[in-house]
């Protein structure tokens, strides 16, 4: 695994059209395990051969080095993302920045809480209000826009719309994590084309494998319009295997998706815990022991290399 190069400069939307599949959990935990990632430990006596002493952190005698930095940016108007986290909001969220209200220096915050003994010096969160709702309705409203400001349609607009709001951002960080509102609307689409790969997680159960194959229709057809769009990663959320049903609907995925599918993360009281302790997994379980903290290591894991 060491030897294997890890791509740079990584957007991906974590979506499904249904809710409670564990959207946001994986969104978390993947932003932070790859913020982990990107911290390398640095020995005392090796301090002198480091050439950029800017990119230094200390954490309880510790010296560390960021590789990179990681954007979790939080596109549910619920805002559970920096709640889950512990981290306080700024001076704005991203509706703010959608409505052109402020810049996206006042929006985002640091996840790091190292004073609480959670040091995340690389994560970094762009945080979401029920203000979100409002931009993206205000947004969706400007029905004649597209069409004024020379675009075929409102997709093309919105996408152009996203990129000027948020394309500086792909010069600072390694990886961009969208945690996105269930449901397929054009803003949602936009979201996508804009990150150009979705993990997309799902339950093992009837409903939610159906709006998983819905995602994946929508991406089929986008791709034959001449649309660039991929599923990185397919995530069997809640999965439970002594359960027929469950171990059934995991090998019918891998059965249509194969390496697109990855480990299952198994329910566990773990996972549920977390968001109330205002952390992710792996500050919970920093040994990487649980069944369910294994498996999210290799989902960061899968990403971070693949």
């Amino acid at each position: 695994m060491a030897n294997r190069i890890r791509r740079r400069a990584q957007v991906l939307a974590v979506v499904n059209r249904k809710g409670g599949v564990g959207k946001t959990t994986t969104a978390i935990n993947l932003a932070h395990g790859l913020s982990r990632r990107l911290l390398r430990r640095v020995p005392v006596e090796d301090l002198e051969k480091v050439s950029n002493s800017a990119r230094l952190y200390t954490f309880k005698e510790r010296y560390y080095y960021i590789e990179g930095h990681v954007l979790l940016v939080d596109f549910d108007s619920q805002g559970q993302c920096a709640e889950a986290l512990g981290v306080e909001p700024g001076e704005a969220d991203v509706g703010e920045v959608l409505l052109n209200r402020q810049h996206l220096s006042k929006a985002v915050v640091s996840g790091d809480r190292a004073t609480d003994g959670l040091p995340r010096p690389n994560l970094w969160i762009l945080p979401a209000s029920d203000r979100l709702e409002r931009g993206k309705e205000a947004l969706q409203g400007q029905s004649m826009a597209y069409y004024l400001d020379g675009y075929e349609n409102k997709e093309e607009w919105l996408l152009a719309f996203l990129d000027r709001q948020l394309g500086m951002l792909r010069r600072h960080f390694t990886f961009m994590i969208f945690d996105c509102a269930p449901g397929f609307d054009s803003f949602t689409l936009a979201l996508q084309r804009f990150a150009g790969e979705a993990v997309i997680p799902v339950k093992p159960d009837y409903l939610s494998m159906a709006g998983t194959n819905q995602n994946m229709r929508q991406v089929d057809d986008l791709r034959l319009r001449g649309i660039n769009i991929d599923i990185h990663t397919i995530v069997p959320t809640f999965f439970v295997a002594q359960q027929r049903l469950d171990r059934d609907m995991i090998a019918e995925l891998r059965k249509i998706h194969g390496e697109r599918v990855s480990e299952p993360i198994p329910r566990s009281q773990l996972v549920a815990e977390a968001p109330g302790k205002k952390c992710s997994i792996f500050e919970i379980d920093p040994r990487i022991e649980n069944p369910a903290t294994v498996a999210y290591q290799k989902l960061v894991d899968k990403v971070y290399y693949d």
